[in-house]
């Protein structure tokens, strides 16, 4: 991965708030963009769920993290991307700038990168699980395109062949590994960071 691309486009993203959301079960979890994070966000505010923000959640225990398939995401990310910035037509151009990194966006970085931005204030342990199980923990299944005026359109397998034609395996890499090894256990977050550095710099 090209390190000083990606974090300088990363720059505002890393600088923006970061917070964690209290489940009524005293449960903690971060949202992470294309991971349910719209549902998360959104049955926080109907029921008016606690957001800790930034400093807040210094001393929280743990943190349950929800990831998704790296390539599935990937595909799903840049979809979403297309569809908020180019009215959802896929550009031979703009794929090519996501390949070298010129491009990068909050919804197709590594879910790695989302780690580092909990890791600003928080070095505890975090759950690793996987995204189809945070639907067991909150009813709703509502998405991005609940309240947006723009009808959202389902991506075609064209589109994802699309998607798919570049290469792609150094935005998924890192996280393939942590999954690999991390998933539906608890670990400390300064681990997770310090051990899969190498992948995502390299």
């Amino acid at each position: 991965m090209d390190a000083s691309k990606i974090f300088k486009n990363l720059k505002n993203i890393l600088t923006a708030d970061c917070e964690v959301i209290k489940l009524k079960d005293s449960q903690y979890v971060f949202p992470i963009f294309k991971n349910g994070r719209s549902s998360l966000t959104q049955y926080a505010e109907k029921n008016n769920l606690k957001v800790f923000k930034n400093k807040e959640i210094l001393n929280l225990k743990k943190i349950k993290v929800f990831l998704r398939s790296p390539r599935d995401r990937f595909v799903s990310g840049v979809h979403t991307f297309f569809y908020q910035n180019h009215n959802g037509l896929i550009n031979k151009k703009i794929l090519k700038k996501i390949e070298n990194f010129d491009i990068v966006d909050r919804h197709f970085m590594p879910q790695y990168i989302w780690l580092l931005h909990l890791h600003r204030y928080f070095k505890g342990e975090i759950k690793i699980k996987n995204v189809t199980q945070l639907y067991d923990m909150i009813p709703n299944r509502d998405g991005p395109w609940l309240n947006n005026p723009k009808p959202w359109k389902k991506i075609t397998k064209n589109q994802k062949k699309k998607i798919l034609s570049i290469q792609h395996k150094k935005y998924i890499q890192v996280d393939e590994k942590i999954i690999s090894k991390y998933l539906n256990q608890s670990v400390n977050l300064s681990k997770i960071v310090e051990e899969f550095k190498i992948y995502a710099l390299s």
